[in-house]
C-alpha cells in the first residue's frame, strides 16, 4: 500500500462515519516492519519478523466517543467497522470535553507532503544482520578475557509508516526506519560476577557504529563493575550519567501532563511560570529535530508540530496537553497526543532535550570531589504527587574528583522539586540516543543509603 492508498483508505472511513451519522471522525494507519536477529556465545539464536497493518478510528455523535480498530482493509470490512462505531457512539455516554482538536489558530491545517525519517538503504541480507551481531558480541569478549559469558547481542531494524485522516480537514502521514545493535554479556573475576551492555540505533543503516565498538564497550562496561562494594549510608553530591539523567526528565515530563492536573496527581500543579529547577536548565522540546528518534510532523490527532520551551533557566514554561485534557483543563492542544490503534489519545512528547553546559563529565567530577557517580538505576519508586523519589542504584564513588571503586546494593533519596532545584552543574556530554536526551547533572546533595 503506497501513500496515495493510504490516506485514500483512511479518507473513505471517515467520510463514510460523516454520511452514517457521525458528527466527527478521525481514522489512523499503522504500517510496520520489525526484524530482530539474536545471536549468543556465536550461535544463532532468533530469528524473527513481524509485519503488521492496522486501522483505528475514533467516531463521535456530539460529545460522545466510540473507538475501534481492525487488521482487516477490505473496503467492505470497513463499511461494517464503520456502522458499528457510529452505533457504539449513539450508546456511549457524552462527554462535554472530547471531540477533535478543532480548527483554530495553532490546531490542525493540512499536510501537503510527507515527512520522511526513513533510510532509502538497500535491503540488508539476514547473513549480513547475523554478521553484525556476531561481531559485536566477538568484540566483547575479545575485550578483556574476564569476559566469560554472553546473554546475546542483536541487530534490529524497524520500519513503520502512519497515517492520518479527520473531518476537520487534515489529511497527513510520516515514515521512520530505525535500526539497532545491541551487545549484552557477563564479566567474571573470582567470586565476583557482573553483567553489563551497550546499544546503539539510527534512523540509518550506515551511520550505525561498527559492531566491534558496540561489542567493546559492553565489555568494558562489565568489566568496570566488578568488585563493587556498599558505601556507607550518608548525605553527598550524586552525578548522574547521561544515560541515567534522561530518566529524571521523563519523572519531571509526566507531572507536566495534562491528565496529571486536572486529576490533582502532580507535585507541579499551580506551578506555571514559577521555578522549578536550577538556573543552569533549560529543556526544550524539538519535534522537527533532524534524525530525532521522537521527530513527527503532527501529533497524534492532526495538530502540526512546533518547537516549544518547557522549562526556561529553572522557570517552568508550560504544561502539555492533548485536545481533551486541554478542555478539562481550561487550555488548548499543546501537540503532544500520543495515539495506538485501539485507544484514545494521551500525553506524549516527541523530542526532548536539556540544554548543555560548557563542562565535561571529568570536570563535574572534579567539581563533585567525593560522592556517588550514578549509571544506572533500578526499580521505580517515584510518586509524581508528591515528588518522592527513592531507586536503586548502581555506580561509582568518587574521592578526590577520581573515581575509586564501582558501588552496588544502594539506594537514592529525595523528592524530585529539591533534586531538581539542586543541580549545580550541566555536563556537555549530551548525545541523542532515544527521545529523550539530556547531559550529565550534578546534583548537590541526595540521600544515599547502604551500610550502616
Amino acid at each position: 500500500m503506497n501513500d496515495k492508498e493510504a490516506l485514500d483508505l483512511l479518507s473513505f472511513v471517515v467520510d463514510r462515519a460523516k454520511t452514517l451519522g457521525a458528527t466527527a471522525a478521525d481514522a489512523l494507519l499503522i504500517d510496520s516492519d520489525d526484524s530482530v536477529v539474536g545471536v549468543r556465545k556465536g550461535d544463532v539464536e532468533k530469528i524473527q519478523r513481524t509485519r503488521s497493518r492496522g486501522m483505528g478510528l475514533r467516531v463521535f455523535r456530539g460529545h460522545a466517543q466510540a473507538i475501534v480498530s481492525t487488521s482487516d482493509m477490505d473496503r467492505n470490512a470497513l463499511e461494517t467497522l464503520v456502522r458499528g462505531a457510529v452505533s457504539m457512539a449513539e450508546e456511549t455516554q457524552p462527554d462535554p470535553f472530547s471531540g477533535l482538536p478543532g480548527t483554530g489558530p495553532g490546531s490542525v491545517a493540512p499536510v501537503s507532503s510527507l515527512d520522511i525519517l526513513e533510510d532509502p538503504s538497500p535491503e540488508i541480507s539476514q547473513e549480513e544482520r547475523i554478521r553484525l551481531a556476531t561481531e559485536a558480541e566477538r568484540a566483547a569478549f575479545a575485550e578483556d578475557p574476564r569476559i566469560q559469558n554472553s546473554e546475546g547481542a542483536e541487530f534490529q531494524s524497524t520500519f513503520v509508516r502512519s497515517y492520518l485522516v479527520n473531518t476537520d480537514g487534515f489529511s497527513g502521514g510520516s515514515a521512520r526506519s530505525l535500526y539497532g545493535l545491541s551487545c549484552s554479556v557477563i564479566a567474571r573475576e573470582d567470586d565476583s560476577m557482573e553483567r553489563d551492555y551497550w546499544y546503539e540505533q539510527s534512523h540509518f543503516y550506515r551511520r550505525l557504529p561498527h559492531p566491534e565498538e558496540v561489542g567493546r564497550h559492553a565489555g568494558r562496561r562489565a568489566i568496570s563493575r566488578l568488585h563493587p562494594r556498599r558505601p556507607k549510608t550518608t548525605t553527598c553530591p550524586v552525578l548522574f550519567d547521561a544515560e541515567v539523567a534522561r530518566t529524571l526528565v521523563s519523572h519531571l515530563l509526566g507531572a507536566l501532563s495534562g491528565y496529571s492536573l486536572y486529576r490533582n496527581a502532580t507535585y507541579l500543579k499551580d506551578r506555571e511560570n514559577t521555578r522549578v529547577a536550577s538556573t543552569g536548565i533549560t529543556i526544550r522540546e524539538e519535534p522537527l529535530l533532524p534524525g530525532g528518534f521522537g521527530s513527527r510532523p503532527f501529533d497524534g490527532e492532526g495538530v502540526i508540530s512546533r518547537p516549544k520551551v518547557l522549562v526556561e533557566h529553572g522557570i517552568l514554561k508550560m504544561y502539555l496537553f492533548d485536545a481533551y485534557s486541554g478542555r478539562k483543563s481550561g487550555r488548548s492542544s499543546t501537540g503532544n497526543a500520543s495515539r495506538s490503534l485501539g485507544d484514545s489519545p494521551h500525553v506524549g512528547v516527541s523530542n526532548v532535550l536539556v540544554d548543555q553546559g560548557t563542562r565535561s563529565k571529568d570536570e563535574l567530577l572534579q567539581d563533585m570531589k567525593s560522592g556517588l557517580y550514578v549509571t544506572e538505576l533500578i526499580g521505580f519508586g517515584v510518586n509524581q504527587v508528591t515528588g518522592d523519589y527513592s531507586r536503586g542504584a548502581f555506580g561509582f564513588w568518587v574521592e578526590d574528583g577520581e573515581i575509586q571503586f564501582p558501588v552496588s546494593e544502594l539506594t537514592i533519596a529525595g523528592n524530585l522539586d529539591d533534586m531538581f532545584q539542586s543541580i549545580v552543574e550541566v555536563g556537555n556530554d549530551r548525545r541523542i540516543r532515544s527521545s529523550i536526551s539530556s547531559p550529565s547533572l550534578l546534583l548537590e546533595n541526595m540521600r544515599v543509603g547502604g551500610n550502616g
